[in-house]
């Protein structure tokens, strides 16, 4: 019986869209390979930001170096975090469960200190969930076997009566393991998504 619903952030609650980011990136005479070498490969993760092993100033600091921008801080933040837009209805169903109150409602992202501020001021509704299990205060990602046993012990849940929904297969099939049921959602596919829901609750 499931009495506990976890939510990833990134496509499943805030939709994100990275190229309005990398545009203001390019547009500070960055090129394309050195935007590429840096941030993709798993070069951002690697950075340590979101498993915080860094803070925000040393991240900004590696950004700017490794990028040779001419941003000011507030420019820079203000560029990384414009990339997130509303899902619409997967806001409304958060609202509903939370007003229900039938379930206990929980987060867990791979995000950052300056993303998890920025959407919880700008989406209120994302605060209607009771717990945040932030990967950066968690000290690790998913899809690590690590950060799902720190979630089940911090969020105090059975696996077993859990429902985790991702956007990434990855994710997801890591916390099968663990006995949690999972939907991997997509954004272009809310419909799909409501029907897979369903079955789970009902």
């Amino acid at each position: 019986m499931i009495k506990n619903i976890i939510f990833d952030l990134g496509n499943v609650l805030v939709d994100v869209q990275y190229e309005r980011f990398r545009e203001k990136i390019y547009a500070n005479k960055v090129t394309k390979e050195t935007y590429d070498n840096f941030f993709l490969d798993g070069n951002y993760r690697l950075l340590g930001y979101e498993a915080g092993e860094i803070d925000t100033e040393e991240f900004i600091a590696k950004c700017n170096k490794k990028l040779n921008l001419k941003m000011t801080r507030k420019d820079f933040i203000d560029a990384f975090n414009d990339m997130f837009g509303e899902i619409t209805p997967m806001k409304k169903l958060v609202l509903e469960l939370a007003e229900k109150n039938n379930y206990k409602l929980f987060l867990l992202s791979n995000t950052s200190p300056l993303h998890f501020e920025y959407i919880t001021d700008k989406f209120d509704f994302v605060n209607s969930l009771q717990k945040f299990g932030l990967s950066f205060e968690l000290k690790a990602l998913k899809p690590e076997e690590i950060i799902y046993k720190r979630a089940i012990k911090y969020f105090d849940v059975k696996p077993e009566e859990c429902l985790f929904i991702d956007d990434l297969v990855d994710n997801c099939k890591a916390a099968e393991k663990f006995g949690i049921k999972t939907i991997v959602y997509d954004k272009f596919d809310h419909s799909g998504f409501v029907k897979q829901f369903d079955n789970f609750i009902n």
